[in-house]
């Protein structure tokens, strides 16, 4: 929204700062680029004038432009010398213009840009919305200014009558150079209720001149970081936690800044992240629905603090800046190797199976994949019991025959075993789910169960992890399978991939609709009790990347992290923390050019390898590969378990790209993109580096880049299918 300053528009400039301005962080290029890129104006400013106060700031203009000075109105902007955020304050509205990396003179947020919150709310059946722009009789603009300062925008009564007693409060401290912004929605006893706060509400970019230089990272899966995203046309809506929603960071930069978005929310409350993007900015959202909807008088302040800043760098970067919150803050991150199964922290590579009538040449198949890898082997058994797949859940037992003898010969041989069973549905049309799951099942505003259907026409029902009912029954089925068979581990699916349900089922006991009670009242006292009275050296796993499990989950199965422009974000913040596994078992003409690229990338990215048919073996060049690269990952353990991922090394030559369906089922193609050449670079606890150079095509490649050893340019060429790894310890 452009704002135009015409000779009768009177406009009021306010400078606040935490100390007396430094004159090598001159703020006058702030100013002048938002009278650039906002306004129409009827003066020019001489050549090279700087002003350092902003007296003589607002003398200029005063010569300039015929001021009639209503009060209450015009640009103010505040800072602390390194960043600054500015606003348009209205008698109804105050709008968010700017956020200003002083030091380096760069614009972060886009000229569109107004918005700072709406929040939605009902009142009988009625559903309003309101937002900072224009809803409020009274606008306010506080500055607190010491060692922290903190500023304080306050909305109070609703230009609606009917909202009388609403109130907003939005409160940004400054700190180095980032704001951290809070956001409480204030109601009356009665009358209203809060369904939902969209906090931030952005417009951003470009950053700099030059917009295709600009990348957008999110994060679906293992993140993503798409360049030129202006003509991308991204739309990206997720809910968090889920696989499509893994942690709550994003941003936007270039070669000289970026921004920094960020939910440091340490109780990891449900939310909606959401970016899109079209040919003039990128929309930022984060909205979160409320504790108690439709209850009179919900107010409610959200958890932790969202983050705007500047940062010098790019996804990883950011990543790192995300993860030194995460380890002071969130109580979701993992405890030292030392503390979790060693079990599965070694395994190399994972094979998939399926276990059909004969079950015997299912455990030959294991062996023989197992041997012919000669590292660790995890094997993930799916439809180990009588009933059908996603059918007749959770009614699991008994197992086929000859179940619990080929556990025992596959875990006596060291293959690590881990059944399947699904953490989250019971089957709607069993009996027993109309008498007694029924009652612990999440429902919507209409009092209506929740149910998926996975193509199958089975009707799954959603249970509530609060429930006794679903805590009893997920503890009973995982304890009496590591008891009665012995297997290393259990996999509960969909528990970490899945969003959480907005239950309005008062009888459950949590606050209906959002917050944080489908973690700390659900799956953290679920998965809790499960650990409590497992075997000693057992593990957990569920299913896709979602950061608020990782510390009650062992692993985390990464078979849909298959997406163009992926990078491992996810495995900047947390490999080596936790056990990431697997990708997607290719199919179709180009499963294995998919195969080697998935596998190549899996291993920079610190990923256990495979999850695979043993029938690979059958393929020679696949299954050759994958064993190098198994092998090597075990002979470098040291690094992925316990160890951190680093920058990618840097290279210099002509590296050609490969492309190949990655599908994700049959007639369900995914074309995937990537470099001939995966690198990526880890540092063990011990302060050793290794850096990772994998040839995923059938064309010798050659490249410099620096020894990690001597710090030379060094040429090397890789062969065919060829991996090499240069270690400084």
């Amino acid at each position: 929204m452009k704002k135009h300053i015409f000779l009768s528009l009177s406009i009021f400039i306010f400078f606040s700062c935490l100390n007396k301005i430094d004159s090598k962080k001159d703020i006058n290029q702030w100013l002048l680029s938002i009278i650039e890129r906002d306004f129409e104006y009827n003066f020019k400013f001489k050549k090279n004038e700087k002003y350092s106060n902003s007296i003589l700031l607002k003398q200029l203009l005063e010569e300039n432009v015929n001021l009639s000075k209503p009060l209450g109105r015009g640009l103010q902007l505040f800072h602390n010398n390194q960043i600054g955020v500015g606003f348009f304050k209205n008698s109804n509205s105050i709008n968010l213009i700017s956020l200003f990396d002083i030091n380096r003179e760069i614009e972060l947020l886009n000229n569109h840009n107004t918005s700072i919150f709406r929040i939605i709310l009902s009142r009988g059946e009625d559903t309003i919305k309101l937002n900072n722009e224009s809803s409020w009789k009274s606008v306010n603009l506080q500055w607190k200014e010491d060692n922290n300062p903190k500023l304080s925008l306050y909305f109070s009564d609703p230009l609606d009558i009917k909202l009388k007693g609403l109130s907003v409060i939005c409160e940004v401290e400054f700190d180095n150079n980032f704001t951290n912004w809070t956001l409480e929605t204030i109601l009356p006893e009665k009358g209203l209720s809060l369904l939902e706060s969209e906090f931030p509400s952005i417009y951003a970019g470009p950053i700099g001149k030059e917009a295709e230089e600009n990348v957008l990272h999110y994060p679906k899966a293992s993140g993503i970081a798409s360049g030129s995203p202006y003509n991308s046309g991204i739309n990206y809506s997720e809910v968090y936690p889920n696989w499509r929603a893994t942690y709550q960071m994003l941003g936007l930069y270039n070669k000289q800044a970026g921004l920094y978005i960020a939910s440091h929310d340490p109780t990891g409350s449900v939310k909606t992240i959401s970016v899109s993007t079209d040919e003039e900015k990128v929309s930022f959202r984060f909205s979160w629905p409320t504790p108690n909807m439709g209850v009179d008088g919900n107010g409610y302040k959200l958890p932790g603090k969202v983050i705007l800043g500047s940062i010098d760098g790019t996804w990883y970067e950011a990543a790192m800046i995300y993860q030194d919150w995460v380890k002071e803050n969130a109580p979701w991150w993992p405890p030292p190797p030392s503390k979790r199964p060693s079990r599965i922290q070694d395994i190399a590579v994972w094979v998939q199976h399926e276990s059909g009538d004969n079950i015997s040449t299912l455990v030959e198949e294991v062996l023989e994949f197992a041997k012919f890898m000669g590292v660790p082997t995890g094997f993930h058994w799916y439809v180990w019991h009588k009933i059908p797949f996603d059918n007749d859940y959770p009614h699991y037992f008994p197992a086929k025959e000859g179940f619990v003898e080929a556990v025992r010969q596959l875990e006596d041989a060291g293959v690590r075993v881990m059944p399947y069973i699904n953490g989250r549905l019971w089957d709607a049309d069993l009996d027993d789910f109309k008498s007694e799951g029924i009652k612990g099942v999440t429902k919507n505003e209409k009092g209506e169960p929740y149910i998926e259907d996975y193509g199958n026409g089975v009707r799954n029902a959603v249970m509530n992890p609060v429930t006794q009912i679903w805590q009893k029954k997920i503890k009973e089925i995982v304890l009496r399978l590591q008891q009665e068979s012995g297997t290393s581990g259990v996999y509960l699916d969909q528990i970490s991939a899945a969003s959480p349900k907005l239950c309005m089922d008062k009888s459950h006991g949590h606050p209906v609709g959002g917050g944080s009670w489908w973690l700390d009242q659900g799956y953290y006292k679920l998965l809790s009790a499960i650990r409590e009275d497992m075997p000693e050296g057992a593990f957990l796993t569920s299913e896709a990347m979602a950061e608020p499990y990782n510390h009650l989950l062992d692993g985390l199965l990464s078979w849909n992290s298959q997406f163009q422009d992926q990078k491992p974000i996810y495995s900047a913040i947390y490999g080596g923390k936790i056990s990431i596994f697997g990708r997607y078992n290719p199919v179709g003409p180009e499963k294995h050019e998919a195969l080697i690229m998935r596998a190549g990338q899996q291993l920079v990215f610190g990923e256990q390898l495979g999850w695979i048919s043993p029938k690979i073996l059958k393929e020679k060049e696949p299954a050759k590969f994958l064993k190098k690269l198994a092998q090597n990952r075990y002979k470098f353990i040291d690094y992925f378990v316990g160890g951190q991922m680093m920058l990618p090394p840097k290279v210099e030559g002509e590296i050609p790209n490969i492309t190949a369906d990655w599908e994700w089922g049959e007639n369900n193609p995914s074309e995937i993109t990537i470099s001939t050449l995966q690198r990526g670079a880890w540092k063990s606890n011990n302060g050793g580096v290794i850096n990772i150079f994998v040839n995923i095509s059938d064309k010798k490649i050659e490249f410099d880049t620096t020894h990690l050893v001597t710090g030379e340019m060094i040429k090397i060429s890789l062969e065919p299918y060829d991996i090499k790894i240069i270690e400084k310890k």
